[in-house]
């Protein structure tokens, strides 16, 4: 039987070994957990470890780093997943962005192809003014169609939300927020080869008191393996927020490459 996770010493561990101003990379308030999930883990204890760097010297001396961890443990009842991801960014000698999150998700076996869930999350984004946010939700998955072409699935969870902004005294938004969001999602997994793997996945979250505050996410991810344990990845993030605090836009994007090891 696979030892489970403790959860307080794991997420303790991670928070030792990636620190805020080294925390791995995230875009945005919103995270993508889905296009971090490995479709099929093995049982045990498995995981993924991975990292990009952008430079850029001359007239702008631009420097960008993002990491990335993964940690399962899958048992016959439940798929246990630890998520560490963040990143930090130097524009001359100045900090001008950082980032890091930790995100806990338990999924449980699918019973007539439902799958039960709940997660916790702990994030900040200094780029997008974000000094602490905070996520619990519990909610389904399932999948749609599966085959050797790969899988369509969605989900759908009540997500309990608290932000702690870092805005002037002169900001129209408030500096703290409580929401309860409806998080939905439609993930499309293909495989055209056994070396390339092609993720889409699209998320919409509206408030549930007041529709009109809504948030999506859509994450475009290629990976391609270079050897049984090293894959190349690029990813793209679109991200929109109708209500977001003064001075930020409400599209943002995001285009990375890099590596990513698996064990």
């Amino acid at each position: 039987m696979p030892h489970r996770f403790n959860l307080p010493c794991a997420l303790v561990l991670l928070a030792l070994c990636c620190p805020p101003a080294f925390a791995p990379q995230s875009a945005t308030a919103q995270v993508n957990i889905e296009a971090l999930r490995s479709e099929d883990p093995p049982l045990g204890r498995s995981g993924t470890f991975g990292g990009n760097l952008s430079v850029r010297t001359g007239n702008t001396d631009f420097v960008q780093l993002g990491l990335e961890a993964n940690l399962y443990d899958v048992t016959q009842s439940a798929t246990r997943l630890l998520v560490g991801n963040g990143g930090l960014g130097f524009l001359g000698r100045s900090r001008f962005s950082s980032a890091g999150l930790l995100h806990y998700r338990v999924t449980f076996r699918p019973y007539r192809g439902i799958s039960p869930e709940w997660y916790g999350q702990l994030n900040y984004d200094r780029s997008q003014l974000l000094s602490s946010r905070a996520v619990a939700g519990a909610g389904v998955r399932t999948s749609f169609a599966s085959g050797d072409w790969g899988q369509f699935g969605a989900g759908s969870a009540l997500m309990l939300e608290y932000e702690r902004l870092a805005l002037p005294d002169t900001a129209v938004h408030p500096d703290r927020t409580t929401a309860l969001r409806w998080s939905n999602f439609l993930t499309l997994r293909l495989t055209p080869t056994e070396n390339l793997v092609i993720t889409s996945t699209t998320y919409y979250q509206p408030e549930f008191r007041n529709p009109a505050d809504a948030r999506a996410l859509e994450n475009l991810r290629l990976r391609t393996d270079v050897t049984e344990s090293l894959a190349l990845v690029v990813s793209f993030d679109l991200r929109y927020d109708s209500r977001p605090p003064d001075g930020i836009a409400r599209l943002d994007t995001n285009l990375r490459t890099g590596v990513t090891y698996s064990y």
